[in-house]
């Protein structure tokens, strides 16, 4: 009889755990699968079927990060083309390039009047590049294989460039995208009409 009950209480043991081995642990669901061996389980991604942004950082370029970092942006423009660019008695400068240069500032989180601009002979305007003396030239070319064009950002008989080193592909990138901004958001138009129209000057936009 003492063994008949033992075996009764033994059978009676593992029924149990059977039973509570196949409870669910998670009353709302399925129970999570263990990751596979030798590997962590995923953590949970926020950003799961977000598309990624694909566009230029301004940290990426490592002349746009120095520009933030100075405060101040340095444009150099051409002492040869006073109707894109003049110097008043006072030292103040206006034009349509002095404008251009202002708005490309905004755009990278500057003022309208952190700007320092450099006329330059058509002898310095590679160098000026180069040496970084100034950090874009506006209505040059790229005459070396050191420097790079983009835009144009306006076009009146010949394409104007803005000109910058070749080693920083990633403000090219920017300054086209700033370019196509301008003229998307009628900015382009507002600073043609309040310089280059008035004077009769044709120009049009990339």
């Amino acid at each position: 009889m003492r063994f008949r009950g033992l075996v009764a209480g033994l059978i009676a043991v593992a029924v149990s755990a059977g039973c509570a081995a196949q409870e669910d642990p998670d009353p709302g669901g399925a129970a999570p699968n263990p990751p596979a061996p030798g590997r962590s389980a995923p953590s949970p991604n926020p950003d799961a079927g977000v598309v990624p942004d694909d566009s230029v950082e301004f940290d990426s370029s490592p002349a746009i990060q120095q520009v933030q970092e100075r405060g101040r942006l340095l444009v150099g423009v051409r002492n040869d083309a006073e109707e894109f660019a003049q110097r008043g008695p006072g030292g103040d400068y206006s034009g349509f390039d002095v404008e251009i240069a202002r708005d490309l500032a905004e755009r990278m989180g500057l003022g309208p009047q952190q700007v320092q601009f450099r006329r330059l002979p058509p002898s310095l305007l590679t160098n000026a590049v180069t040496s970084g003396n100034v950090d874009l030239l506006l209505g040059g070319s790229a005459d070396s294989s050191a420097l790079a064009e983009a835009g144009p950002y306006a076009v009146a008989g010949e394409p104007r460039f803005a000109v910058v080193t070749a080693d920083d592909a990633a403000l090219v990138a920017e300054l086209e995208r700033m370019f196509d901004e301008s003229v998307a958001d009628g900015t382009w138009q507002r600073i043609y009409d309040g310089t280059l129209a008035g004077r009769g000057i044709e120009v049009r936009p990339r």
